[in-house]
C-alpha cells in the first residue's frame, strides 16, 4: 500500500488537472480499501484504464465539445473523491456518519459542475463563432 501512495504521489506531481482529478478518486479509493470499505461500483477497479481512456478521448474533441466532456468527467471524479474523503473519515471515527457520504460526494460534483458553467458556455460560443471564423483563436481566462 505504501508503494501505491508513493507511486501516486509521484504521478499526481507531473499530471496535469483533469489527470490529477483520475488520480485523487483512484487513491482515495484505494485507501478506503485499505481501511475495510467495500468498493461499491460493480466494475470497480476495470474502471482505471477507463478513467483514462475516457480523458484521452475527451481530449480529441472539438473545442466545446472538449470542455463539455472534461467537465463532466472532473465532476464526476471530483464527487466520487469527496465520497471516498468522507468514507474514509467515517471509518476512521467509527462509521456513523458513512450513509451520509454518498450526498457529500453527489453535492460536491453537482457544485463542481456548477463552477465550470461559464467555461463550459465560453467553449460552446468560442465553436459557434469558429464555424464563421475557422481562423479564431479563443482563450478562456477565470474571471477573478
Amino acid at each position: 500500500m505504501k508503494t501505491f501512495v508513493l507511486a501516486l504521489f509521484l504521478l499526481f506531481g507531473v499530471a496535469q488537472a483533469q489527470e490529477r482529478e483520475a488520480l485523487t478518486d483512484i487513491g482515495s479509493t484505494a485507501i478506503g480499501i485499505a481501511l475495510g470499505a467495500a468498493e461499491a461500483n460493480p466494475i470497480g477497479i476495470a474502471t482505471i484504464p477507463l478513467k483514462f481512456w475516457l480523458l484521452d478521448r475527451a481530449n480529441t474533441l472539438t473545442d466545446g465539445e472538449k470542455q463539455q466532456a472534461q467537465s463532466t468527467l472532473s465532476a464526476m471524479w471530483h464527487g466520487a473523491t469527496v465520497n471516498n474523503v468522507c468514507v474514509i473519515a467515517s471509518i476512521l471515527t467509527g462509521g456513523t456518519f458513512a450513509p451520509a457520504c454518498l450526498i457529500a460526494g453527489l453535492v460536491a460534483g453537482v457544485n463542481k459542475w456548477q463552477s465550470t458553467a461559464m467555461e463550459r458556455e465560453f467553449w460552446s460560443i468560442c465553436a459557434y463563432e469558429k464555424q464563421r471564423n475557422p481562423a479564431l483563436q479563443c482563450a478562456y481566462t477565470t474571471p477573478i
